[in-house]
């Protein structure tokens, strides 16, 4: 099967501020070439929730191209016979609110999503978030670097189709369950799947807990706080994690406060704008002389597999 995987990160809350691509093509299901940007998006306005996630900075991309001035370089990928994204929906409203801002004409474009797909077809999964499915399938990366997490999705779609025998869009469509996506000058239509009662939760949390080493005596006693987005699961999940290895979660940093847990990013080298609230909070009383033990969330899974 011959594609392109292609991934965006945002610097806000608008769908128009891509701030980095990654694109990885397929042919013949091997990964033959990898093209990453840095973008600079059309407001120079970063959420901290953002850049927590994908590590970028209004400092990393202030000297970059536009997506208008990267068009002519990125079109050609886009020509494709599919595009495939993981959470299609995201990254395809992004091609879109880029093609109005910029008044690209619109190409015709056909996509498939890696969720849908594999919520049809993998059942031996906890949930369908990309890094848990890279994991399912055997393949490491760095999760929210736009290259890595497209080369993650191709990864991921070369599985389904070895797994279902998907060799092309027909095959794709009847095979994979689901109706292909389309933008075209004027208007879109959604990637949906036409397979009923699929479990989408998969085996969730239950599947985790399973994984988790009762052996762990870290938390035992200990009062954990999260901040930040936690890629890997959710935060009740993570929650309940604690509450099995013996401690409890407080909702705010404290004096009582032993552990705190961050999906941040690279916390050590982000302005202290881009903080959070507890974590700013956190550091504050370790001056002060209080241990408080932070922990990334590499980190956490580390330590609670064993």
């Amino acid at each position: 099967m011959n594609f392109v995987a292609i991934d965006f990160e945002t610097a806000n809350e608008k769908r128009n501020s891509a701030c980095s691509l990654g694109i990885t093509r397929v042919e013949n299901d091997k990964i033959v070439e990898e093209k990453y940007w840095l973008i600079k998006p059309p407001e120079m306005r970063f959420l901290p929730q953002n850049t927590w996630i994908h590590g970028i900075y209004p400092k990393d991309v202030e000297k970059e191209k536009t997506f208008l001035e990267l068009w002519d370089e990125i079109k050609p990928y886009l020509e494709a016979d599919i595009l495939i994204a993981h959470n299609a929906s995201f990254d395809m409203s992004v091609l879109r609110s880029l093609f109005d801002y910029y008044n690209i004409e619109t190409p015709y474009i056909k996509y498939a999503c890696t969720v849908i797909l594999s919520q049809n077809h993998i059942s031996e999964v906890r949930n369908h978030k990309l890094n848990t499915l890279a994991e399912f399938v055997g393949y490491e990366f760095k999760h929210h670097h736009a290259l890595e997490d497209a080369n993650a999705c191709a990864m991921v779609m070369i599985y389904l189709c070895n797994l279902l025998k998907i060799n092309d869009l027909l095959s794709l469509n009847l095979k994979g369950g689901i109706t292909l996506g389309e933008i075209y000058p004027g208007g879109y239509t959604p990637c949906s799947s036409l397979i009923k009662n699929k479990n989408k939760k998969a085996k969730n949390d239950e599947l985790y807990l399973k994984e988790v080493n009762k052996d762990v005596d870290f938390f035992i006693d200990k009062v954990v706080v999260f901040t930040g987005p936690l890629s890997s699961m959710k935060r009740y999940e993570a929650s309940n994690v604690i509450y099995k290895l013996g401690g409890t979660v407080g909702s705010s940093v404290t004096k009582k406060t032993e552990v705190l847990i961050t999906g941040i990013k690279n916390r050590d080298r982000i302005d202290n704008f881009y903080k959070s609230t507890k974590l700013r909070k956190a550091e504050s009383l370790i001056r002060s002389g209080q241990e408080i033990h932070i922990l990334s969330e590499d980190e956490f899974l580390e330590l609670i597999s064993g």
